[in-house]
């Protein structure tokens, strides 16, 4: 019995070495774990010793293993940065994660998310209507020109097109109130602690997220084939009822780059800008076919600044971490 005390108090002593005080602090390294994690005391064999007929999991993810523990990181001009581990959940980067700030069009990740929630027939024929209009970006297909959802679907993701993205919300069958108060309630199922939606399309700057959030996002939304399929395109082509045909480009140039080319591949992901957000951008991406990580970047100065930030933390991440 004594022995078995002495075990908890250095248990307990061991987190309070580990974890910092603040709560807040805490509850960010549960959600992504920070990468190199380490104790002067063995907590697996504390824990097996204390509770022998639990023992801990063989099959969790590892995190990867800092091969150059001299290299701290790059300098990013974006404002909050984060690169993650996917398998293991991990830290790897990070800068400024507990900050909550605007997040332009990659609301349109969360939009697209609900939407396929409901099951929608993506081969179904519709068309803009003058309510979906919105300013900001390019609208690609007129008023009343009939395409399918799918159309509509891939006008949002990949070249982010505000109008497309609110028939998406009007076509749910609900109103935008009800349509952003499920956008609320899919982010807290897949563990957005920190996030808040105000609008389908990311015009409104009360969209707002943190970097794990969205890591938490790209994940839920990637899951999703059609999703996934848009998000990887560097560019498709829209064909209408009438046999027209409307060019979309991804808003995502890293799709065309050396990061998107063996051994690179960048899984999916989205751009976001607005005055209040700066240049935002979040991928998924692995290399030589895994080693998957996330990195995400808000707050750059520019889009060449959110796509340097992106690769700069991507090639650091592969030369720093070993799998």
């Amino acid at each position: 019995m004594i022995y078995k005390t002495l075990i908890e108090i250095i248990l307990a002593a061991s987190l309070v070495q580990v974890f910092p005080v603040d709560a807040g602090v805490i509850e960010s390294y549960a959600k992504l774990p920070q990468a190199g994690f380490s104790s002067r005391v063995n907590i697996e064999e504390v824990m097996r010793t204390l509770y022998p007929a639990l023992p801990l999991a063989n099959d969790v993810a590892r995190a990867p293993k800092k091969i150059r523990p001299e290299s701290l990181g790059v300098v990013t001009a974006a404002t909050t940065a984060l690169v993650a581990d996917a398998a293991s959940g991990a830290i790897l980067f990070e800068k400024n994660t507990d900050e909550a700030r605007s997040i332009g069009s990659m609301t349109k990740l969360m939009t697209a998310l609900v939407f396929l929630s409901g099951n929608p027939d993506l081969n179904t024929q519709t068309f803009l209507e003058t309510s979906d209009l919105r300013e900001g970006g390019r609208q690609h297909i007129p008023i009343g020109r009939f395409v399918t959802i799918k159309d509509l679907l891939l006008a949002s993701l990949v070249s982010s097109d505000n109008s497309a993205t609110a028939a998406l919300a009007r076509l749910s069958g609900f109103s935008e109130s009800d349509f952003v108060a499920l956008m609320n309630e899919k982010a807290a199922e897949i563990g957005m602690v920190a996030t808040t939606f105000a609008d389908p399309t990311g015009l409104s700057p009360s969209n707002r997220s943190t970097a794990p959030d969205l890591v938490a996002l790209i994940r839920a939304a990637l899951k999703n084939d059609d999703i996934r399929f848009a998000t990887e395109q560097a560019t498709a082509t829209i064909t209408d009822a009438d046999g027209n045909t409307y060019q979309l480009e991804n808003t995502n140039e890293l799709l065309v780059g050396f990061i998107n080319q063996d051994p690179y591949k960048i899984v999916g992901g989205k751009t976001g800008y607005l005055p209040e957000a700066g240049y935002c951008l979040g991928v998924q991406m692995e290399k030589d076919g895994s080693k998957d990580i996330f990195v995400v970047v808000l707050g750059s100065d520019s889009v060449q600044g959110r796509l340097k930030d992106v690769k700069a933390l991507a090639v650091w991440a592969y030369q720093t971490f070993e799998w």
